[in-house]
């Protein structure tokens, strides 16, 4: 399974493109977990110069890189699922039903 670990190495990036639904189950195929992120810690998701540049993006509405991870803050609104940017780390929600015909790439914890 392709990864792209994280520069400070507590995070990861599955680079297969999947749908939201089978996102916690391809983390934990890959060695970690999904991610459950807050204010502060989405500023330590950063990558190595150009560690996408070579990736194809997944089939998504948003431009670039983009993931599931599972939760923000300790939450996730009702009927919605978490997404992030990672090239500028932008998080929002999309609405779960919407979202079930994407597909992006996984952000997992290591260990």
């Amino acid at each position: 399974m392709p990864t792209i670990a994280s520069t400070n190495g507590r995070f990861f990036v599955v680079t297969d493109c999947v749908p939201q639904v089978r996102a916690a189950a391809t983390a934990t195929a890959a060695g970690g977990s999904l991610a459950a992120l807050t204010s502060a810690t989405v500023a330590e998701i950063t990558f190595p110069e150009g560690a996408f540049a070579t990736v194809s993006t997944c089939d998504t509405a948003q431009p670039g890189p983009t993931a599931w991870f599972a939760t923000y803050n300790g939450g996730v609104p009702t009927g919605c699922v978490y997404a992030i940017d990672l090239t500028t780390g932008r998080v929002w929600t999309d609405n779960a039903n919407r979202a079930a015909a994407w597909t992006r790439f996984v952000l997992a914890t290591s260990g």
